[in-house]
């Protein structure tokens, strides 16, 4: 069992619903035909698993828990989608652990892990960035009878690409091909992240090619990471086209896509030119912090300290908060500009 906290009378009530259709289902006399009778267990079954969904959703696993405890005491036995629904929803807040004692409670009550289970938990590590506990479960997987799917190897592959382990992520990759399994957009999104950010322009290129030619349009999510990695690798004419094509193609950049361009062309000395981005973003209504910071480090980058000022008064007037990194870079510029007077 696992420990929870107790239900709110509301959700009493209505898992003693639940659980008074079952006790009377087994009190019928005569006893309902069997097709008949799993058919009521089975709504009974997905009541329970609607209640938990309900709960994990909004944040509240003790709740959720208890309700998988409360299925146990009353000999109502969780099924796959009951533990999956709770392993995945622990893993995304980061309690991977705790997912794992849902898995040994679920092989507890006879109830086999599947992809999806092991999916969830691989995602769970990576998303605490123990990639290695990952990678260990994915190939233990096809030890236990539970073949990868293309979801396996996309957790895998974006789990490596994250902790810049881009070659053995290339390898899974490989391995895809080896199985004639196809990879989708978000295989070759996560891998082109990979390799853009380790500096593998080219390679990534090679990919986007693929992706054409395997029919598997790239996104926007595919072509901001391409973007990123022109602008942070100096080929900023390379980005500007790239940015023409994207639109070109009809694919709507989003605020992540101008912010890229922004910070490139900050960076690249072409200060008018990221002026012009941010204005179209200030006229669309994307008041972020992040978009600010871009462009008030840019001010600043170039001395325009009076400028950078200005602009963050207006920040503030347009409803937008300065954070923690906005001062920093206006109080780096200040001491920088009282060093240069001495």
């Amino acid at each position: 069992m696992l420990r929870s906290h107790s239900l709110p009378p509301s959700v009493l009530n209505a898992a003693a619903d639940v659980v008074s259709l079952f006790n009377g289902l087994l009190h019928m006399h005569p006893t309902p035909p069997v097709i008949e009778f799993n058919k009521i267990l089975g709504q009974i079954n997905s009541a329970f698993n609607m209640l938990i969904y309900g709960f994990c959703i909004v944040g509240q696993l003790q709740e959720a828990i208890s309700l998988l405890n409360e299925m146990i005491l009353k000999n109502i036995n969780p099924n796959v989608i009951t533990f999956n629904t709770l392993v995945d929803a622990l893993g995304k807040e980061g309690k991977v652990e705790k997912s794992k004692i849902v898995l040994a409670v679920m092989m507890k009550q006879g109830v086999k892990p599947n992809v999806v289970t092991y999916n969830t938990l691989m995602d769970g590590y990576c998303l605490i960035n123990e990639v290695s506990k990952a990678k260990d479960l994915f190939n233990t997987m096809e030890k236990r009878g539970v073949t990868h799917d293309v979801h396996s190897y996309n957790i895998m592959i974006n789990g490596l690409c994250k902790n810049k382990m881009v070659d053995e992520a290339m390898n899974l990759y490989k391995d895809m091909h080896n199985k004639n399994m196809i990879p989708n957009t978000v295989t070759y999104s996560c891998l082109i992240d990979g390799l853009c950010k380790s500096g593998r322009i080219s390679c990534a290129w090679e990919l986007v090619d693929e992706m054409h030619d395997r029919g598997q349009p790239a996104n926007i999510i595919t072509y901001n990471s391409l973007l990123d990695g022109l602008c942070k690798n100096h080929h900023l004419d390379k980005g500007i086209s790239l940015f023409k094509k994207i639109k070109d193609k009809g694919i709507q950049p989003n605020v992540y896509t101008y912010r890229v361009l922004m910070d490139g062309l900050c960076k690249g000395g072409r200060l008018k030119d990221a002026r012009d981005v941010f204005q179209v973003l200030l006229i669309g209504g994307y008041h972020h912090v992040r978009t600010y910071n871009v462009m008030i480090n840019g001010l600043c980058k170039e001395g325009l300290l009076d400028e950078a000022l200005t602009l963050l008064s207006k920040m503030e007037d347009n409803g937008c908060i300065p954070n923690a990194i906005t001062y920093n870079i206006i109080i780096r510029a200040l001491f920088k500009r009282d060093e240069n007077d001495k």
